[in-house]
């Protein structure tokens, strides 16, 4: 079925940022002597907040809820972020190509509203994406479809006429959820992780097939 929109997700797509949301969490750990292993950092990603803040408090066994640790990693996430987060090799030549072709350009991240809004204006993109859903806009993170639903009824095209671009398991089900097809990056933050649910895969947005958009 002929596409009319492609979404992507924020995190290990546009910006390696998955890493970046390792070194925040560890900067809200680090005065109490712990870190993420790599094993850790791996389980959560593309996991929303509360879950990973969940798995985090059980893992140390940490004191507190959620909801007291969140308010400093919100502020460490902002830190990081606006200092680090660079464009994925390729994003500006795929959002021209997919621009060139007509069609819709939206966003679906499991990150906050303002995380998301930083990393696009410190990348120049805000302008290319003209629906951005956000973990704060659903009450279902990733796996769950909401996100994809969300950013494609913002574009007024039906989930099946939407490509979406994933980098983990979580999102890749999560766009399969919504019926999309789903194209998975692989990045050095995910190798090894099964993304067997995506109809594709590429090593970077440099090997996109334009030709995916016309099935």
């Amino acid at each position: 079925m002929t596409k009319q929109a492609v979404i992507f997700d924020l995190d290990g797509v546009i910006t390696d940022s998955e890493p970046l949301y390792n070194e925040a969490v560890n900067v809200v750990l680090a005065p109490e002597g712990l870190t993420l292993s790599e094993d850790d950092h791996r389980a959560i990603m593309g996991s929303s907040i509360r879950y990973t803040w969940r798995y985090v408090i059980d893992r140390f066994g940490l004191a507190g809820e959620v909801e007291d640790w969140t308010p400093a990693y919100y502020v460490a996430v902002a830190e990081v972020l606006s200092a680090n987060a660079t464009a994925a090799e390729g994003l500006e030549w795929l959002l021209g190509g997919i621009k060139k072709r007509g069609l819709r350009i939206g966003l679906a991240t499991s990150s906050r509203t303002n995380w998301t809004e930083a990393i696009l204006k410190r990348l120049g993109v805000t302008e290319d994406f003209e629906a951005i859903a956000t973990t704060d806009m659903v009450d279902a993170a990733k796996p769950a479809p909401d996100l994809y639903l969300l950013a494609a009824g913002k574009l007024g095209v039906v989930p099946e006429r939407c490509l979406a671009l994933e980098d983990t398991p979580r999102g890749i089900a999560s766009a399969k959820a919504a019926g999309m097809t789903a194209v998975a990056v692989r990045t050095e933050s995910t190798a090894g992780m099964d993304i067997s649910g995506a109809d594709y895969a590429i090593d970077r947005l440099t090997d996109f097939d334009f030709a995916w958009l016309a099935r």
